[in-house]
């Protein structure tokens, strides 16, 4: 019988569905703060896969803003990706 390490398994995929806590709160604030819907389509713009619903695209498109960025300041790159959120919308 093949036994199956849970937790390496874990670690293997925790990249690519793995949200911090800092990038929860900015997404909430942008989610908030710009009235995005649930529903899909907005994936596709944040260069997500196409499987994630709007609200989670946007907390997976801002936790790869982060990951680029490790030295931030929340409130800095709230703001920031707030205005890039904006732009990629706006076209």
């Amino acid at each position: 019988m093949k036994v199956i390490d849970y937790d390496k398994l874990l670690c293997a995929h925790k990249r690519s569905g793995y949200i911090t806590a800092d990038a929860n709160i900015i997404a909430n604030q942008l989610i908030k703060d710009l009235g995005i819907q649930g529903g899909t389509g907005l994936a596709r713009f944040l260069e997500v896969d196409v499987c994630f619903d709007n609200h989670r695209a946007v907390r997976i498109w801002v936790q790869r803003q982060l990951d680029k960025q490790p030295d931030y300041l929340i409130n800095e790159m709230r703001n920031q990706l707030e205005c890039e959120l904006n732009c990629l919308m706006a076209n």
